[in-house]
């Protein structure tokens, strides 16, 4: 009997280390998404503070990567996925969104880059 028992727990490892892996797997994704989705949102206010130039398109660009990378977060930080996704809300008009309303919803930029960041610790 302690012999089967051993066995079927051997037997489980096996699952056990990749759901491990898998689970290393979501969190990578998740966090390269949230990691795309800050650095094109950085080169953007970048681009715009030399040009002084909205470009509709880029901020199009910006509602799709943070709204992808709200999906793969809500797996491992449900509130973070929040936040991506309601700063792909707010980059479907940002002009409508003031101060006040950013930090209601804690969307600032540095706000996510420091959440970002604190999940990137082991």
């Amino acid at each position: 009997m302690l012999e089967w028992v051993v066995e079927r727990l051997i037997g489980l490892l096996g699952p056990i280390a990749q759901l491990q892996k898998d689970k290393r797997e979501l969190a990578d994704n998740a966090l390269r998404a949230v990691s795309q989705a800050l650095n094109e949102t950085f080169l953007y206010y970048r681009d715009f503070e030399a040009s002084q130039a909205i470009d509709p398109q880029r901020e199009a660009q910006l509602v799709r990567l943070w709204s992808a990378a709200a999906i793969p977060l809500r797996h491992i930080d449900a509130e973070l996925a929040g936040v991506c996704e309601h700063k792909a809300e707010y980059w479907v008009n940002p002009r409508s969104w003031d101060h006040q309303k950013i930090e209601q919803f804690g969307i600032g930029l540095e706000n996510v880059r420091e959440r970002y960041r604190s999940m990137l610790a082991p």
